[in-house]
């Protein structure tokens, strides 16, 4: 199926929706309702919420979880996975960033933040700090991001107690002037200390405020009105309303017009006493659409004027602006009518003569010195003629601008002039599949998504948006051989197979626990290069676990080490490759360092031997025939052993090698 959207609502149809929420707001605040629900302040961060954000990070290693940021839990912890943590973070950051975005728009003024460190703990390695400073930023409405603001905002920062140090830091709060947004994001400043940038931890984050009210949207209909007039109509006891014949309604392009309307029956009981009751109008030329009339009944009325409402319209370059002939007042006994006579000034040409310009214009009311105020927005005519196509993923990429779960594509396109006939996309930019329902993007690197829709009228309208893809973890090679038979000497080879965002971290650990989070193996250390692990009597492991510039976190990779019992072989063995006569030829060198003469075996890609005894002391060298003209990289297996305690394995590695 395509994802069409009839009617020309394109991007003027939404602008001038925004207009008519902005103008009715402005309505709201002159005669004094409240602009925003009256609902108490929540946490609406909070994951288990109706309207719970989604959460992005800028890093968050394998041990953390970016979910404990709004999971409820912000009571004292040490446990790793109950928080958001950015140890490792690639490149040593200056900041690290959390982002809450809402699918509906929230109104916020406050936020909590529950901070966890190491610095100066038992234990503590001071690789986590309390951030020097933080800050907090919201969405606007354009798109970009905006501080908070407020007269007495600061952002305060627990003091460390450095004679009774803790993890768990007490909890901090900035207050701040109330907006309306569908994203707010967190920024902590790491601290500079001992020359290091300290990698910060939240337990919680919590956002308060309440949600805002949901925008209808806004017509499909391209011919519909997007405002009308809101009637109000005041009438004494036993008197039936005096209804009017016409209403004003303004289109998407303006200019505001009058059409005839016809109004519900009204029952005599309804005015029969004080009160108030709704009428229901269908305006003339607009099916599915009607308008509403508010009636206060009452035995008199006041004829003081206590506020006049703002008046609205839009209008195009070099149109003159029609203004309504009346306007809605508010009397000092509550009632309304939107049946008050306004002198609008005269308007200069100049003042609507190109497009975005917003202006006022001033009206003399009868009875009311303040008079009244008329708001013009001159808006860019919609003429286009091509569908409008949009591209939509269903995610947004990671705090690394990539993505690393293939997002799902939704490809939409408005018609214009002419019905929509096709919708066709692309990942390549040449082959084109008809578009039928959402599809996921599979194909690993920078991919640009192309999409392009037909009308009738053979009209095409392009889209495209280039994305980076990458949710394929990097892999760890670890080569050991074993040094003086009390150490095995470690080398990590970690790769990210093109077209991967590239390994931007490898670290590891050691100690006597099978498992990568064991409590008794050594903390985890950045690789750098080949690294010395003692053997001891019982098992030894290694763990290692590389991370991409994308934030795909390889699974722990462990090896085991061989034991030291009794006495262990030391066997060095070395392996260069050479040519031939054209073929390759792989010799393998092996030196016993022991004291002990051992009995040697080989192993090979392209044969295996084994050395009955090798002198304490001896070299023995091998050659293996590949028979080709050029071999892939690989390894050479060691295993050594003399009488029942003393042995030895190892591997050695290889590159690719050619004799063409």
């Amino acid at each position: 199926m395509h994802t069409l959207r009839s009617g020309r609502s394109g991007v003027k149809r939404r602008l001038a929706v925004l207009v008519a929420v902005s103008l009715a707001l402005a309505g709201a605040a002159a005669t004094g309702m409240p602009a925003t629900a009256a609902d108490e302040p929540f946490n609406v961060a909070l994951a288990s919420g109706e309207n719970a954000p989604t959460v992005e990070v800028s890093y968050v290693p394998g041990w953390n979880s970016s979910a404990a940021l709004n999971n409820g839990a912000s009571a004292p912890t040490n446990t790793l996975s109950a928080m958001w943590g950015t140890w490792g973070a690639p490149g040593s950051p200056t900041q690290d960033v959390a982002t809450y975005t809402w699918e509906n728009a929230v109104t916020v003024s406050s936020s909590k933040l529950y901070l966890w460190q190491n610095h100066l703990t038992p234990g503590g390695d001071s690789g986590v700090m309390i951030p020097a400073a933080w800050k907090l930023e919201y969405r606007t409405a354009a798109g970009e991001w905006a501080p908070m603001t407020g007269a007495s905002l600061t952002y305060p920062l627990p003091e460390l107690n450095t004679a009774a140090p803790v993890t768990s830091q007490p909890v901090v709060q900035a207050n701040f002037d109330a907006v309306t947004t569908t994203a707010v994001r967190l920024v902590l400043d790491r601290v500079l200390f001992s020359g290091q940038r300290k990698a910060t931890s939240v337990i919680e984050w919590e956002v308060w405020g309440v949600n805002a009210p949901v925008v209808e949207p806004e017509p499909e209909d391209p011919h519909a009105f997007i405002d009308a007039e809101q009637v109000a109509v005041r009438t004494v006891t036993g008197a039936a309303p005096d209804l009017p014949e016409q209403v004003w309604v303004i289109g998407e392009n303006g200019p505001l017009r009058y059409v005839d309307v016809e109004w519900a029956p009204v029952a005599a009981a309804s005015y029969a006493a004080a009160g108030e009751f709704e009428v229901l109008g269908d305006p003339a030329g607009y099916d599915g659409q009607s308008v509403t009339a508010s009636v206060a009944v009452a035995d008199e009325f006041s004829d003081v004027i206590e506020s006049v409402d703002y008046a609205a319209t839009i209008t195009t370059p070099g149109v003159e602006p029609v203004l309504p002939d009346t306007v809605h007042a508010t009397y000092d006994d509550g009632t309304a009518s939107s049946d008050v006579a306004v002198e609008w000034d005269a308007i200069e040409p100049s003042a609507y003569a190109e497009a975005d310009a917003i202006f006022d214009v001033e009206g003399a009311v009868g009875g009311y010195e303040p008079g009244a105020v008329a708001t013009v927005f001159v808006v860019e005519p919609l003429d286009q003629t091509e569908p409008i196509v949009s591209i939509e993923f269903d995610s947004a990429p990671q705090g690394s601008g990539w993505y690393t779960t293939a997002p799902t594509v939704t490809v939409a396109a408005e018609e214009t002039a002419s019905p929509v006939a096709t919708i066709e996309y692309s990942l390549d930019g040449e082959t084109w599949t008809s578009y039928d329902e959402p599809f996921e993007v599979s194909a690993q690197g920078e991919v640009t998504v192309s999409a392009r829709a037909t009308s009738e009228d053979d009209a095409v309208g392009e889209a495209s948006e280039t994305i980076k893809v990458d949710t394929i973890a990097p892999e760890t090679g670890i080569d050991w051989i074993v040094v003086d038979g009390t150490s095995a000497l470690v080398t990590l080879t970690p790769t990210d197979d093109e077209p991967g965002s590239g390994v931007t971290r490898t670290v590891w650990s050691d100690g006597p626990d099978g498992s990568p989070t064991g409590e008794t193996n050594n903390m985890y250390a950045t690789y750098e290069e080949p690294f010395s692990v003692q053997l001891t009597e019982e098992p030894r492991y290694v763990h290692v676990q590389a991370q991409d510039a994308a934030g795909n976190v390889e699974t722990h990779v462990t090896v085991e080490l061989p034991t030291l019992v009794g006495d262990t072989l030391d066997l060095q063995p070395s392996v260069s490759q050479r040519c031939v006569a054209g073929k390759v030829y792989l010799a393998v060198s092996v030196k016993n360092a022991g004291d002990t003469a051992a009995e040697v075996t080989i192993e090979s890609a392209y044969g295996s031997k084994t050395i009955a005894s090798l002198k304490a002391g001896g070299t023995t060298t091998t050659t293996f025939a590949a028979r080709t003209l050029g071999v892939p990289a690989g390894e050479i297996t060691v295993a050594g052993s003399a009488g029942d305690d003393a042995i030895y394995e190892g591997t050695v590695t290889y590159p690719a090698f050619s004799c063409g």
